[in-house]
């Protein structure tokens, strides 16, 4: 299948004030269909990444290394991305804000940093003086996982771990994973974030297959234990998995004889094994197979894939 690549920088635009969306409006065609983040840093300068490597915009769109003669950032340009990124309701945002990010309509996921707020428990409350956002554009390939689909599920189904750094593809992969097993399977997407279906109204604004059930917003672990036991699903997918709280709600899935696809972020089994969730669930065998996919000119690849005696195919 020829990949169909779906970009949502239109969707992302809106974020920006009209004299950065210009600039990045300006940046020739050819470019604009590879960048994947938006960066925004109080009093520096505009700049976007584009496959591992990040750039500076001129007004006139122009790419360069150098941030000499690139557009500056006020401190209105960051709060107007924040403000809209939380649709100014930042009271209804408050755990997002604490979390570090939030997911813009389309699946555009806007992070920011800044001064943190902590309770006398030394809890953080809130995140104020926002002094760097990042806009991270949601894309669509489809047809991006056909390859893995063959590799790993061409004789059936298998539980699979998905791990790679950040910016590696995760994300991306599963999406288009999803769509291609809900050819054939009932699917269960736990859509934490709303990054993978980005669902909109009730629709889902990505491709993720005829016979998927999304479930957006919802805590992983009570969107998995509800999933099992009022969609019946066949597979379950969900992203960034590894919390602790989460642990006996993947037990449960599987117990009850559904696969599991799901992602994290890592660069090596050992990374894995450093975290208690994802040992536990490795070495219970919970997935038959651990892929890593790379970064770079590697993006959305696989660099190695593991059976769970920790033993390399490839």
């Amino acid at each position: 299948m020829v990949m169909i690549l779906k970009s949502k920088l239109d969707s992302a635009l809106p974020l920006l004030d009209e004299k950065l969306r210009n600039s990045v409006e300006k940046i020739p065609l050819a470019e604009k269909e590879k960048l994947h983040e938006i960066r925004l840093r109080r009093g520096g300068k505009l700049s976007v990444s584009a496959y591992g490597s990040e750039y500076f915009v001129t007004s006139e769109g122009l790419l360069r290394c150098s941030p000499e003669k690139a557009v500056s950032i006020t401190s209105e340009d960051i709060e107007h991305t924040y403000k809209t990124a939380l649709r100014n309701s930042l009271y209804s945002f408050e755990k997002e804000i604490c979390r570090g990010y939030v997911t813009y309509e389309g699946g555009c996921r806007v992070g920011f940093s800044g001064k943190a707020v902590c309770s006398p428990d030394e809890h953080l409350t809130t995140v104020k003086e926002i002094s760097s956002v990042n806009i991270r554009i949601a894309k669509e390939v489809i047809g991006c996982a056909d390859g893995i689909y063959e590799r790993l599920f061409s004789n059936g189904l298998a539980s699979v771990l998905i791990a790679g750094p950040p910016a590696s593809g995760k994300t991306t992969v599963l999406r288009d994973l999803c769509r291609k097993l809900s050819e054939n399977y009932r699917i269960s997407l736990i859509d934490e974030r709303d990054e993978i279906a980005a669902v909109h109204c009730g629709i889902p604004q990505n491709c993720v297959g005829a016979r998927t059930d999304v479930f957006s917003g919802y805590p992983k672990s009570e969107a998995m234990m509800t999933a099992v036991r009022v969609m019946s699903p066949q597979i379950m997918i969900c992203d960034e998995i590894g919390a602790d709280n989460e642990l006996s709600a993947f037990e449960y899935a599987l117990n009850s004889g559904v696969c599991l696809i799901a992602a994290c972020h890592a660069g090596s089994m050992e990374d894995l094994y450093r975290r208690k969730t994802l040992s536990s669930l490795i070495e219970q065998r919970a997935f038959r197979k651990v892929i890593f996919l790379g970064s770079g000119t590697l993006i959305g690849k696989i660099t190695a894939c593991y059976d769970t005696d920790r033993s390399a195919d490839d």
